[in-house]
């Protein structure tokens, strides 16, 4: 909820702020970086080798199989799975430190979220 007096952020736990006492109010981006291709050879490699393994070494052991493919599986879908997205965090100073007012990895949400802090904001400086 954002008046133009104060903003309360519910998320976790409930937090409030007066408007009046924000300074140097900045955007924070976390951005994961980039998908490396080493990433996704490794998790291809994976999948082939597990494919590989069951006719090489099914003779000897199914168990031992099994395991190898499992393993195997696994890694891949951890090298193959998709990157967290982007996250936004907006940051002041106030009373003394600095504070996360709000964040979100909607970007949609957090512009709205923006665009009435500064609606806030303006309308205390008339």
């Amino acid at each position: 909820m954002i008046t133009h007096r104060i903003v309360e952020v519910s998320r976790e736990h409930r937090r409030l702020f007066v408007v009046s006492e924000m300074t140097d109010v900045h955007i924070v981006r976390f951005d994961p970086g980039e998908d490396g291709a080493g990433r996704h050879i490794a998790g291809v490699s994976a999948l082939v080798a597990a494919v590989i393994a069951v006719p090489v070494v099914g003779p000897a052991s199914m168990l031992l199989t099994a395991v190898v493919s499992m393993a195997l599986g696994v890694g891949a879908m951890l090298c193959l799975r998709p990157r967290a997205g982007c996250w936004w965090q907006l940051r002041a100073g106030y009373r003394g430190s600095v504070v996360e007012v709000f964040s979100s990895g909607n970007e949609r949400e957090f512009a709205e979220f923006c665009r009435g802090l500064v609606r806030s904001m303006e309308y205390g400086e008339t």
